[in-house]
């Protein structure tokens, strides 16, 4: 009886770690801090081909947003760009393990 109770409760634990791991994906906070350009897409490299646009909306200087790669699997460094209204895309690279911030910028980027 005591060996089940201890099974039973190792299980449970288990479980609970595993529910834990799975919610802890690649998380980080996109923010807008150019003066007056406004973001609509931002897109990822991986297996030789950049993804879908992450965003259906525009990210007006001054605003965030959340964002979600739904997976803490894969390499940690990317490539990713971000699309301009009215402007070329630009390209950049982070490690995306330490990247809890994106801040875009007038010019370039920044992190933390």
């Amino acid at each position: 009886m005591r060996r089940f109770a201890f099974l039973a409760v190792f299980a449970a634990l288990a479980g609970a770690a595993a529910s834990a791991q799975a919610a802890d994906t690649y998380k980080f906070n996109l923010h807008n801090k150019s003066s007056e350009y406004v973001i609509n897409g931002f897109r990822t490299f991986e297996g030789g081909a950049w993804s879908k646009n992450w965003i259906d909306f525009k990210l007006k200087p001054g605003e965030s947003a959340e964002m979600d790669w739904g997976s803490d699997e894969g390499n940690c460094v990317v490539p990713f760009k971000v699309d301009w209204v009215g402007y070329e895309s630009e390209k950049f690279s982070v490690d995306w393990c330490k990247v809890k911030n994106v801040y875009m910028k007038d010019q370039g980027f920044s992190f933390d």
